[in-house]
């Protein structure tokens, strides 16, 4: 609904947000000057008014508090529900996988296609594409309430031995199931594109696991199947482990058998240690193996989603 009547509209924002307004309300029609749009503003989209509450902030690898001003949590003031409303940003970058060079740009197009294809998936986040007046697509997105895999994962204080043994089996159950979803993405001809452990939100309600982010476009097919091989890294190394920290603190790994060599490094982050089961040989059996297939020494790379989910359902006694 539009509120054409600013008097309406601020008893709207105030009865939904529980703001007091004084002064004129900024109203925006085209959302593509992001950097301007900011909390207390309205973003007028196709026929519908949203109130800005501010900027999203990015909480990864130790970058605290780094806004993303394209990327808004609002409240439709038509359903009074909060909504993340993604603008229309463009970047691109390349990055290395030894001689392959990935090229990452952001889509929202795609991103919109994706979100039109996974509707009612239990497994992604939902959310529909709106168009301001210029015709720019605005992503308007639910609201998944809970931390995301990285946070929950990063929050855990208890020892590893002990976490491999009681929560993991946990996780990879929820996990397999991330790894089918993005399979069947592929069978439609599409892909995720920043697979990430931070791309996977745990609903505090339900305890599922679901991707969020679908913006990416890259042109290497494979990145999706190699991302999910470090996701799978940090999930059962219970966070990060690299060749300089097994260097410098040999005393936080008692378990370690024989050396590390180049050919055990992560194919996409050379400096993680991707043959995890040299370091924790306790990890179930076949699970070491499953993860060095992602190692730059590897002559066995998966080849699609599917294998990676067989092979860890086998490991983890999962049924399909």
């Amino acid at each position: 609904m539009i509120y054409e009547n600013e008097e309406e509209l601020r008893d709207r924002i105030e009865a939904l947000a529980g703001r007091r307004i004084t002064g004129q309300i900024p109203i925006f029609v085209d959302s593509s000057a992001y950097m301007g749009i900011y909390g207390g503003s309205v973003l007028r989209l196709a026929d519908n008014d949203y109130f800005v509450l501010g900027d999203t902030r990015e909480g990864r690898f130790g970058i605290d508090d780094q806004p993303k001003f394209w990327v808004k949590y609002t409240v439709d003031l038509t359903t009074g529900e909060r909504k993340i409303v993604k603008l229309v940003f463009h970047e691109q970058f390349t990055i290395s996988m030894g001689l392959i060079k990935v090229r990452c740009t952001r889509n929202p197009a795609k991103e919109s296609a994706i979100l039109d294809l996974v509707r009612g998936h239990p497994r992604f986040m939902q959310g529909t594409t709106a168009l301001d007046r210029l015709g720019h697509q605005v992503r308007v997105i639910d609201q998944i309430r809970g931390r995301s895999l990285y946070e929950r994962l990063e929050a855990s204080d208890m020892s590893h031995e002990t976490y491999v043994a009681q929560v993991l089996p946990g996780v990879m159950s929820e996990l397999v199931e991330c790894i089918d979803a993005i399979g069947e993405l592929h069978k439609a001809g599409q892909h995720h594109g920043d697979i990430r452990n931070d791309h996977i939100l745990v609903d505090t309600e339900t305890g599922a696991y679901k991707w969020i982010d679908f913006d990416y476009d890259v042109n290497f097919t494979d990145y999706d199947i190699w991302s999910m091989g470090n996701v799978l890294n940090y999930v059962v190394g219970k966070g990060m482990h690299t060749f300089r920290e097994v260097q410098r603190n040999p005393e936080a790994y008692p378990y370690l058998q024989g050396s590390l060599d180049d050919g055990d490094a992560l194919a996409l982050y050379k400096h993680r240690v991707a043959s995890l089961g040299k370091l924790f040989p306790y990890l179930p059996k076949g699970l070491g193996e499953v993860l060095s297939r992602f190692s730059l020494g590897t002559d066995q790379p998966y080849e699609d989603l599917a294998s990676q989910a067989r092979d860890l359902r086998d490991v983890f006694g999962l049924s399909k």
